[in-house]
């Protein structure tokens, strides 16, 4: 099931208005790069051997197609909807971090990462879930 239910069109820029000739070009080699077909395994990990229902669009002139993923299977998928399972679906968590006064000084922040999939078949470095940790210094607020 991981085939959208509506096949996907061809490309149609005659709607879209471009700046310049580089802009088209770039827009039309990420279309061709984005609905390229890539094999990978599929990982739920917020809820293992669960099954992942979900929309995707990414450009405007495509329509939004339906995606149903099981956890552990292998699947081919356009690389924009791989790279987005791979690495934009994920919620933030933030804790305090007490200073010697007992008030509260640094946030910490990190992403929990809900899904994966795992490129079996191609190489690409934009293609791997951020590790980044942020830490921000907050300033305490005196009564």
């Amino acid at each position: 099931m991981g085939t959208p239910t509506k096949k996907r069109k061809q490309m149609n820029t005659s709607k879209l208005k471009f700046a310049s000739k580089d802009i088209e070009k770039k827009y039309k080699s990420d279309w061709e790069r984005d609905h390229k077909m890539v094999r990978g395994k599929f990982s739920y990990l917020d809820c293992p051997g669960g099954t992942l229902t979900f929309p995707y669009h990414k450009y405007p002139d495509d329509e939004p197609s339906n995606w149903e993923l099981q956890d552990g299977q292998i699947y081919d998928l356009p690389y924009m909807v791989a790279k987005h399972l791979a690495t934009d679906v994920f919620y933030q968590v933030h804790k305090y971090e007490l200073d010697e006064h007992g008030r509260k000084s640094t946030r910490i922040g990190k992403k929990l990462h809900r899904t994966n999939f795992q490129k079996l078949d191609f190489e690409d470095a934009e293609f791997s879930p951020s590790k980044i940790v942020t830490v921000e210094k907050v300033e305490p607020v005196l009564f």
